[in-house]
């Protein structure tokens, strides 16, 4: 969990032209992958809303943000890396109909297994996916989880994402056809999304933010440059062409892009004007084109605390407010809000913590928020424990609050009276 316009397109015809290229190595790296037929989506976007099953949907579902990854992290124990079979099953019971997870590893390091040997790879993740259809609990899979280890896992720096002959790149088309030729068939995957809030790492002044993330054991280079300062035309581009892979591959299942919401002065950072804030409708401006088509939908995360206390979007406004402008967007743009993450502030007492979350589920229910996904659910990361979320912890209130929740969400909002 981490926390934003000038567009920079990739030409249809050079993206069509690099997937091309890539079909005989696609072949060599998976050679055992199942090229599944597409299956009919069990979440799809129609008329800019949500459906399931032909009607309307809303639904609160959970982050599983390591339930895969922790696979492919070789120190950690065997029983905690297979813990997501007891997981699916808890989330079975408490009626949690999705969950949010990191399809990938999160340090280069992690990701090597997939390059070398991608037969025992897509085991474990198969593993994964296949518990997930059993217990009838829906997947969102981020598929490039870290905006660092791509770039240093083939040795570029972090810019490449914004260069579509690079290596980054092509190792984004080699994965995300492995994995939506393989899965796009399962009842489990509700839809595609690319990371998480790479947006949020660009365009900043002064301010190499992947420096802190040099972890040279982990795979990453012992030093950082200034190539390693992502810019929000890097990513945009990525995002185009990945929805654009993905859109072919699966006409159906939405795609995400994975952001948050901007920060306050992200159009002004854009155009190298520094920290000043932006106006609302510089910021609407942003969001619109920070999930640009083909994603057909709305991406945010917002922590805060709540009721009363502002959120940097809108430094002014109360966060309730920010919710309402997101939704006002959404129904602009056509393209259903996806709240992938929510939460309470982690820094205070339990009751606290407790009632903020309450307040934030109450929110989602009253304002109709099509989906979106608590922060965080049975996490080996020590550093999110106070949001952990399991059966056995001070924070197992929150399983039965969404099983409630969802099951009001079920039943269709009354019709307005005129």
């Amino acid at each position: 969990m981490t926390r934003i316009h000038a567009l920079f397109s990739t030409p249809l015809s050079l993206a069509v032209a690099c997937l091309c290229g890539l079909t005989a190595s696609l072949h060599a790296a998976a050679p055992n992958a199942p090229r599944a037929p597409v299956a009919p989506a069990p979440l799809s976007v129609e008329a800019g809303r949500f459906q399931r099953a032909g009607l309307p949907y809303h639904g609160i579902g959970l982050n599983y943000f390591d339930g895969f990854q922790r696979q492919l992290q070789t120190d950690t124990p065997a029983g905690a890396r297979r813990g997501y079979v007891d997981g699916f099953r808890v989330l079975a019971e408490h009626e949690i109909p999705f969950v949010r997870f990191a399809a990938c590893g999160f340090y280069p390091s992690e990701w090597r297994l997939y390059r070398d040997q991608p037969e025992q790879y897509f085991a474990l993740l198969d593993g994964f996916v296949r518990e997930a259809e059993q217990r009838g609990v829906g997947l969102i899979p981020s598929l490039f989880w870290a905006f660092f280890a791509i770039p240093d896992l083939v040795g570029e720096p972090i810019q490449a994402w914004g260069d579509p002959a690079g290596q980054t790149r092509a190792f984004m088309r080699r994965y995300t056809t492995d994995v939506v030729l393989r899965y796009r068939s399962s009842p489990a995957i509700w839809a595609w999304e690319f990371g998480n809030e790479y947006l949020l790492e660009a365009d900043l002044p002064g301010t190499n933010s992947a420096e802190h993330w040099i972890v040279p054991k982990l795979g990453t280079p012992k030093t950082r440059t200034d190539a390693d300062k992502i810019r929000s035309t890097d990513v945009l581009s990525a995002y185009r062409e990945f929805a654009e892979l993905v859109r072919r591959l699966d006409p159906r299942r939405p795609v995400m892009t994975g952001n948050t919401v901007p920060r306050a002065a992200a159009w002004h950072l854009r155009g190298g004007l520094g920290w000043k804030a932006d106006s609302l409708k510089q910021a609407r401006e942003v969001i619109l084109g920070d999930n640009p088509d083909p994603h057909d939908t709305l991406s945010a995360h917002v922590y805060s605390n709540f009721p009363d206390v502002p959120h940097y979007f809108m430094p002014r406004r109360p966060v309730v407010e920010t919710i309402e402008a997101l939704l006002a967007l959404s129904k602009e743009s056509g393209k259903p809000l996806w709240l992938g993450e929510f939460g309470a502030d982690a820094k205070v007492p339990l009751a606290e913590r407790r009632r903020q979350t309450e307040a934030w589920v109450a929110l989602i229910e009253e304002k109709r928020v099509p989906l979106s996904a608590l922060w965080v659910f049975d996490t080996l990361n020590q550093e999110v424990q106070a949001w952990n979320v399991t059966a056995k912890n001070e924070n197992a209130w929150a399983l039965n609050l969404l099983r409630d929740a969802n099951r009001r969400l079920r039943t269709p909002a009354p019709t307005p009276s005129h």
